[in-house]
């Protein structure tokens, strides 16, 4: 869902999985009772997903709830749920163990048949690189299949005989797989007339109820809290959900208010000249130059995929970062204004010293300039803080990420780095960002393409060439810059502080002086007469000034940021060797690629994650 005017809202999907035995595993008799089974799960749960529309309608976009069915489509158990699915107006996601070629060997000529039919009305196809061979080559294939269906499911529907498993990738394994994953698991016994039942951890149960379903996919849709949550040192309470809230009633901005800050930053890492941009593009043009060559069109994915990125990814990113660019332009600004301009009302309080004596200005003029400049503090901090400058740009910075490295997990089948790095405080009222992405993730489905060994490689190339090596070049850049900024700071603020000494230094050697009989007694009294003006003004502001400067360099962590930004470019320098040595593989697999995506994305995310930590507890406040 893409939107002009405001972040788009997510569209309400679930995603429902199937693990079943094959067809020699189930009594022939039984299968008209399963599929009506099956049948009967997908209604409620529909039901249920119709009452979270109504009840969520605010928070999700106005359209029909999205309904995917997951399924392996081995013979048996998968593909009778994948024909009651298909029936019902579920679209069908199908991740297949190996290229479909390969998996076609499984099936005799009749289930071929059905197979290639299911597969010519599903709405994505992922043929992943499971290998024959072996035994153990195929029972792992099985097994990844199955591993990726509980992934790419909210619900898994178990069409099991209730024995322990008999090897890798079986249905009691996969159903196991997705208990463990805290996901609702439906038990359909494949060989007793019974009732189906949600499924516990040590394989207790939970009757199988319309009331126990919408209960399940409340837990799995619903928007963020509305309890009372506090922003940790924001000093103003917030609530998950009216922080969502405000996010999609955002507008955007063509101002940058960045200026300000830039320029003082440019200046302090000694970067001269450099642009100074007034307006900013919109997300709408961000997302049409987005358009034009994204990471799906680069790697010749599946036109489903490009639908995904074009449709769904690039508009939510661009939107995220459009707002969590103009958010950090509005709060450093704002810390810089306050802390510099503070400095200069004190100049103004004091500068009449200096300037009566040649006729300028008048004390009420200083005075009156200094107020209106309080005033402009004031008036800044009230407006950052009602506005929760710094929380929507912690929030929203924190969102873009996330959705920058989904990019990568949605490519190859991923799980993600997960929700567990936005744990711990100040994390609470992102609980919103978490969902959101959550339901976009749903709403995506899953990848749609072949997973073979020239792509995987090329795959890893492309990661390697357009995201680990930038974001290497980007950290060592920017712990470069933030290290001179942080020391040019340190030096300013001593700079004022020695000059201040000096100062007065001299101011006592000409009182010490003025004090004996001799002519130069003379000169020095008049001296300093004259220079007295100008010694309280600069030891009034010169101290203020190099306050503001230490004030800058608290407030912004330059050298704290600088050092987590060389940390994670450490980081990422170890996983680029291990990408390279993926690529150059005789045979790369997936999984392992999916594994290396995995740990750069915790690298990058843990640098926001410390980073959101850092600058949490440093609200807007006045210079005081």
């Amino acid at each position: 869902m893409t939107s002009e005017k405001s972040p788009p809202k997510p569209a309400l999907a679930l995603r429902v999985g199937v693990t079943g035995h094959r067809r020699s595993r189930l009594d022939a008799g039984q299968n008209e009772r399963i599929g009506a089974q099956i049948a009967a799960v997908l209604a409620a749960v529909g039901r249920g997903l119709d009452k979270a529309k109504a009840l969520y309608s605010a928070d999700y976009a106005d359209v029909e709830p999205i309904r995917y069915f997951v399924s392996a489509l081995a013979d048996g158990a998968d593909t009778l749920a994948a024909q009651q699915a298909l029936t019902a107006g579920w679209r069908l996601l199908a991740p297949l163990p190996f290229a479909r070629e390969s998996y076609a060997d499984d099936f005799s000529d009749a289930d071929r048949r059905e197979f290639e039919s299911l597969l010519s009305r599903a709405t994505a196809v992922a043929e992943l690189d499971g290998a024959r061979g072996s035994s153990m080559l195929e029972e792992n294939a099985y097994l990844q299949a199955g591993v990726v269906t509980v992934d790419q499911s909210d619900f898994l529907i178990a069409v099991w005989d209730g024995e322990e498993a008999r090897g890798p990738g079986g249905t009691a394994m996969i159903k196991e797989e997705a208990l463990a994953a805290g996901k609702p698991v439906v038990w359909i016994n494949a060989h007793a007339d019974k009732p189906p039942v949600f499924l516990l951890p040590e394989n207790l149960e939970n009757p199988f109820t319309d009331e126990a379903v919408h209960e399940a996919v409340a837990a799995c849709v619903a928007p963020p809290s509305s309890k009372e949550i506090e922003h940790a040192f924001s000093g103003k309470k917030t609530h998950a959900l009216d922080a969502y809230r405000a996010y999609a009633e955002e507008r955007a901005h063509r101002f940058n208010f960045g200026s300000f800050h830039q320029f003082w930053e440019k200046l302090f890492a000694r970067k001269w000249p450099f642009p100074v941009r007034l307006a900013c593009p919109t997300p709408a043009q961000q997302i049409a130059t987005s358009r034009k060559s994204t990471l799906a069109q680069r790697l010749q994915s599946s036109e489903y995929d490009q639908r995904v990125f074009n449709d769904l990814i690039i508009p939510r990113f661009e939107w995220a970062d459009h707002l969590a660019v103009h958010y950090s332009n509005l709060y450093r600004s704002s810390y810089f204004f306050n802390y510099l301009f503070a400095a200069l009302a004190v100049l103004l309080a004091l500068v009449d010293l200096v300037l009566k004596d040649y006729g300028i200005g008048s004390k009420t003029v200083w005075i009156s300039i200094e107020v209106t400049l309080i005033f402009l503090i004031l008036v800044i901090t009230t407006l950052g803080k009602r506005g929760r400058w710094h929380e929507k740009w912690i929030d929203y910075r924190q969102l873009a990420e996330e959705l920058r490295q989904y990019r990568l997990s949605f490519l190859t089948l991923g799980r993600g780095p997960g929700a567990d790095l936005s744990e711990g405080e100040g994390a609470e009222a992102a609980g919103w960002v978490d969902w959101y992405l959550a339901a976009s993730r749903r709403e995506a489905g899953m990848t749609s393409g072949a997973f073979k060994t020239g792509s995987i490689r090329t795959m890893a190339q492309t990661v390697l060439a357009e995201e680990i090596r930038p974001q290497i070049a980007y950290h060592d850049r920017k712990a470069g810059e933030l290290h001179k900024i942080e020391h040019n700071l340190h030096i300013a603020g001593e700079y004022a502080f020695g000059a201040t000494f000096l100062i007065c230094i001299l101011y006592l050697v000409l009182a010490y002086v003025a004090g004996g009989d001799a002519d130069l007694a003379k000169w020095a009294k008049y001296a300093k007469e004259d220079v007295k003006g100008v010694v309280t003004m600069l030891t009034g502001v010169l101290p203020a000034l190099g306050a503001a400067f230490f004030g800058i360099r608290v407030q912004g962590e330059f050298g704290s940021t600088a050092e987590r930004s060389h940390a994670t470019a450490a980081q990422l320098k170890t996983i680029a060797a291990k990408v390279e040595a993926l690529a150059a593989a005789e045979t790369p697999r997936l999984a392992t690629l999916r594994e290396r995506i995995d740990e750069a994305a915790r690298a990058m995310l843990m640098e926001n994650m410390d980073w959101r930590m850092l600058y949490i507890s440093k609200p807007l406040n006045l210079p005081g």
